[in-house]
């Protein structure tokens, strides 16, 4: 059985690698890519260069903890159509969602041993695993958490420059008098943007508004 095997982290691809050529199967490695452009290019160059038959199954480890790495995930699923096993430490939830939406046949977490993943490996590549009942779940929950954050990266852009610039500087940790000072403003000018910032955000307090700028930061990172 030959088995693609993608890590966001190479020595961890490496490791894996090593373990599943020391039980006798034929390996491919495959590159994270920078972009779901280089996904595209990888895939072309890969077909270029095929030497003997094309992988059985793919395997995919990751711990997934931000949107770009999610987004390489699917585009690497979506770029080889092969039954895709992902081992992630992200929790069950939208992450797993996101994968099963662009065709991954099973997500589990990292903590599996190794026989056990070559148990689902072998399974997939003989298609005897029969579909996750938790998947539409999953789907709808990452469905649900990419609506809120278009949600969230629009009330944050109908902000003023200057309004984004006091949010930033909030989120700094810069007080209203920090920003007045920095700006050679009032402070009440500052209290008037950060109240058209409340307002625009939908939310009752500084804290709130600068609880959702990071939450749009970590998201996308």
């Amino acid at each position: 059985m030959r088995i693609a095997v993608v890590a966001d982290h190479g020595l961890i691809a490496e490791a894996v690698r090593t373990a599943l050529v020391g039980n006798g199967y034929d390996v491919v490695m495959v590159r994270w890519p920078r972009s779901a452009v280089g996904v595209a290019e990888q895939s072309r160059r890969r077909r270029r260069r095929a030497v003997g038959p094309p992988p059985d199954v793919a395997l995919l480890l990751s711990d997934l903890d931000n949107v770009a790495l999610v987004r390489g995930a699917q585009s690497l699923i979506e770029g080889l159509n092969v039954p895709w096993l992902v081992l992630t430490g992200a929790p069950s939830g939208p992450v797993w969602g996101a994968l099963y939406e662009r065709g991954a046949s099973m997500v589990v977490s990292t903590h599996i041993r190794l026989d056990a993943t070559r148990e689902l490996l072998e399974d997939l590549a003989h298609d005897r695993l029969e579909e996750q009942g938790p998947r539409r779940e999953l789907i709808s929950e990452w469905e649900a958490f990419t609506r809120r954050r278009v949600e969230l990266v629009a009330r944050i852009q109908t902000l003023t420059d200057r309004e984004q610039q006091v949010l930033q500087l909030l989120h700094a940790g810069l007080t209203v008098r920090e920003i007045a000072q920095q700006a050679d403003v009032t402070q009440s000018t500052v209290r008037s943007q950060v109240k058209a910032i409340l307002r625009k955000l939908d939310v009752s307090s500084q804290i709130a508004a600068v609880a959702l700028y990071e939450k749009v930061l970590r998201d996308a990172t």
